[in-house]
């Protein structure tokens, strides 16, 4: 029973924070957004999707088993060596106007910098437990962003190349595989550490991720 109670209090602080709740990507779903608003973005956010599978290779290397496995498999998609998922991304952002040059010297944002500091000191220093809710906290919502991200280029920015549109069809579905995996691991396992630490740790990294569009948002107005 104290799994359920935790898996739904994650449950719970997800749908708080949910992304697709945040004004930015209430913008996105509007076609409120300027060419130079998903330019920015794409920029900025490129730098936690470069760092993503940086984290979960550190995961890997505290974790063993049927967990390592999970993590790893996981890795071995965002590394894919015919589409890794940065490469993806910067065709996504090629396609808003972002060139190599522009995405990789953009300087980060305070937000930005906080997203990708706060996913590294959790997967490499927080209990395993912890580090496993944050990844599921953010990857319980992907797929359903993905959806709505796609919709809203196709519908209001003309963007519809597959070249453009790869990453978020991609994690349109393997996020549905890793949030089940996360959530399975979590009912089986948690009970190791204290439920209070693993939600208040899982809340941590959505306020990240919620600061990171907070920095594109506030920039943009």
């Amino acid at each position: 029973m104290a799994n359920t109670e935790l898996l739904d209090r994650l449950d719970a602080a997800i749908a708080e924070k949910n992304l697709l709740k945040h004004p930015f990507y209430q913008d996105w779903q509007a076609g409120k957004l300027s060419r130079q608003d998903l330019q920015l973005y794409a920029a900025q956010y490129y730098r936690h999707v470069e760092a993503f599978p940086k984290h979960l290779r550190v995961l890997a290397a505290r974790t063993e088993g049927a967990l390592r496995d999970t993590v790893l498999e996981n890795l071995a998609e965002e590394e894919n060596p015919t589409a890794p998922h940065p490469k993806l991304w910067r065709d996504f952002a090629a396609a808003v106007g972002v060139g190599e040059d522009d995405i990789t010297c953009c300087p980060a944002l305070p937000g930005t910098q906080t997203v990708v500091a706060t996913f590294r000191e959790i997967c490499g220093d927080r209990p395993v437990a912890e580090a496993v809710a944050a990844l599921y906290a953010y990857e319980a919502q992907v797929p359903e962003i993905a959806s709505t991200k796609i919709d809203g280029l196709r519908k209001f920015y003309n963007i519809e190349k597959p070249a453009a549109l790869a990453y978020f069809a991609i994690h349109e579905e393997a996020d549905k595989a890793h949030r089940e995996a996360w959530r399975a691991w979590l009912d089986e396992h948690a009970e190791i550490t204290s439920n209070d630490e693993v939600v208040d740790t899982a809340k941590k990294a959505l306020s990240a991720l919620w600061g990171a569009l907070d920095a594109v948002h506030h920039t943009r107005n």
